[in-house]
């Protein structure tokens, strides 16, 4: 089987041409999946980071009193 390839194929710089190829094609696909992963990722802790804050704001809403030690200090909508 390698002797039939080796006849297609017209000189061994063509062959360690296409392995080099298939080598960049294969090295190019795992960087692509690892940039997904990553997107996904950051966005996995930008949703955390959203359900921190709401869970913040509920707190601060369901005491109301927890702020009025600063009513009448600084700046107001």
């Amino acid at each position: 089987m390698l002797a039939a390839l080796a006849r297609l194929i017209p000189s061994r710089a063509a062959l360690w041409a296409g392995l080099a190829a298939l080598g960049a094609l294969f090295i190019a696909l795992i960087r692509r999946d690892a940039r997904r992963d990553e997107r996904r990722d950051a966005k996995m802790k930008d949703y955390e980071h959203a359900e921190d804050i709401e869970d913040d704001v509920a707190r601060g809403r369901a005491d109301p009193e927890r702020l009025r030690k600063y009513d009448g200090a600084g700046w107001r909508d």
